[in-house]
């Protein structure tokens, strides 16, 4: 019995060992790293990381690699002085994936965006979440549940995704009842009662150069604002001060008298002045003295709220111009969220905060950024240098493209920053990276080189074509 167990442990040994192992996983191991780069190209980072360099079988590759490097190097016992190169570099390799799987379990890789003067202490991962909170109106929230979204962007979902959760002892549950990862939004105006809602309108500004429509609601304090190229859409809800002259080309509606009337109107042109239309008609066009373009009332609504409605792209479709949203369940009430967005679902004397993020993780300290400079390229506009002054800890460092900061055990690279339609940049964007593992990838690299350069010195030596055993051989 004895006999057979040496034996079957000497086969399983004997095969981790064999050089048909191991270049059967470099094959793999290459395979693999060319699907995971048509994957990424394709269908993102995300999709690659998850179907296949997190993927279970990648890691089975990668334990089966080690063990296959481990039962060679045992495989020489008893070692001489020429295996030190041969062993060396082994280990090497090894420490190199070990060091690679801590970072992937524990590391942290994304991105901290900040608006000058303002301070964040969390990084967002490229990893969906979706958070709901609980509160009676006048109180604190409470998060009731907090669960990882993992959509594949190539196929829908093929039925809804149930996430239960406990509400003080009362089973309840979200559902996620459509997934888009491409989606054009529209928005519309969904009429209510007379005293539900707010003026909301429809404009379409159309000429021989660009045709554009879109919607402006009246908001009680502050009116509505659009910007549309060169020009400013206003919508206010009185008559605003129209002496001055705007720096922009400018359209003004406000509510004047009936408030089931339309709006009335003024239009000026950058650097001159107003010049008022009075009450305007839907559907009767209105020359703007702006090349030729026309200004049309579409529709009015006298009591609306806005809503957005979702209509599917192609996956393959190029751009930026889309967005990923979701349809949420809750009860009898549905809800769409954009990525990067929240809603709320009122049931009975509860409030629901429902919110459909990226995972952020807090890395314990704040960053402040202070103060964001871009250097140009001499006479043009062309960013030659960026970098962000940041304060954390009490101090202040800069970071910039070839200067990261580190602390507390990140790093925080300056990646890009994003600017308004003006090119006025209004956000810095921080790369921030956590590596646990970076000292034994650095140590694994170190190994493999001496390990290799030994092979080279202790070769000659021990096959006999060293200059200094053909000396004492021909002496």
């Amino acid at each position: 019995m004895r006999q057979k167990t040496f034996r079957l442990a000497y086969k399983v040994f004997d095969f981790f060992a064999s050089l048909e192992l191991a270049v059967s996983l470099i094959l793999s191991l290459a395979v693999v790293l060319a699907v995971g780069t048509v994957f990424e190209s394709k269908y993102g980072t995300a999709v690659a990381s998850r179907e296949v360099y997190r993927s279970i079988w990648m890691q089975i590759l990668l334990w089966v690699f080690m063990l296959n490097l481990a039962a060679v190097a045992l495989s020489r016992i008893p070692w001489k002085r020429h295996h030190i190169g041969f062993l060396v570099t082994h280990l090497g390799i090894i420490i190199l994936l070990l060091g690679s799987w801590i970072t992937q379990r524990a590391g942290v890789d994304g991105n901290l965006v900040l608006a000058p003067g303002e301070a964040g202490r969390a990084a967002r991962i490229d990893e969906s979440m979706l958070y709901v909170f609980k509160t009676v109106p006048g109180k604190a929230y409470e998060l009731v549940l907090g669960e990882h979204l993992d959509f594949d962007p190539r196929r829908p979902l093929d039925k809804p995704l149930l996430l239960p959760f406990d509400d003080s002892g009362v089973k309840k549950s979200v559902q996620i009842l459509r997934y888009l990862p491409k989606a054009a939004r529209e928005v519309a105006a969904d009429v209510l009662p007379a005293g539900k809602g707010m003026p909301g309108l429809k404009f379409q500004l159309t000429g021989s150069r660009a045709t554009f429509d879109d919607w402006l609601f009246l908001q009680a304090d502050t009116g509505a604002t659009r910007e549309v190229g060169p020009a400013i859409f206003r919508f206010a809800p009185g008559k605003p001060d129209l002496k001055g002259t705007p720096e922009k080309a400018t359209v003004v509606l406000w509510m004047d008298g009936d408030k089931e009337l339309p709006p009335k109107m003024a239009v000026a042109r950058a650097g001159q002045k107003f010049k008022e239309f009075g009450r305007i008609k839907v559907g009767a066009p209105i020359d703007l003295g702006w090349m030729d373009f026309q200004f049309i009332l579409k529709e009015f609504y006298p009591s609306a709220m806005p809503k957005a409605e979702y209509h599917e792209l192609p996956k393959d479709r190029p751009g930026s111009d889309f967005v990923e949203v979701i349809e949420v369940g809750f009860g009898s009430q549905t809800l769409w969220l954009e990525l990067g967005s929240a809603g709320q679902i009122p049931d009975g004397d509860l409030l629901y905060y429902i919110q459909y993020t990226k995972r952020q993780v807090d890395f314990g300290f704040d960053v402040k950024l202070k103060e964001f400079n871009i250097g140009y390229y001499e006479g043009t506009t062309k960013p030659m240098t960026y970098a962000s002054e940041v304060e954390v800890g009490g101090k202040k460092h800069l970071i910039s493209m070839n200067e990261p900061l580190m602390y507390g055990g990140y790093r925080f690279y300056q990646a890009s920053y994003e600017a308004d339609e003006n090119g006025k940049p209004v956000y810095s964007v921080l790369s921030v990276n956590l590596d646990p593992g970076r000292a034994l990838k650095y140590f694994g690299c170190l190994m493999m080189v001496l390990g290799i350069v030994s092979m080279f010195y202790f070769k000659p030596i021990y096959s006999g074509k060293h200059k200094l055993l053909k000396k004492e051989s021909s002496a």
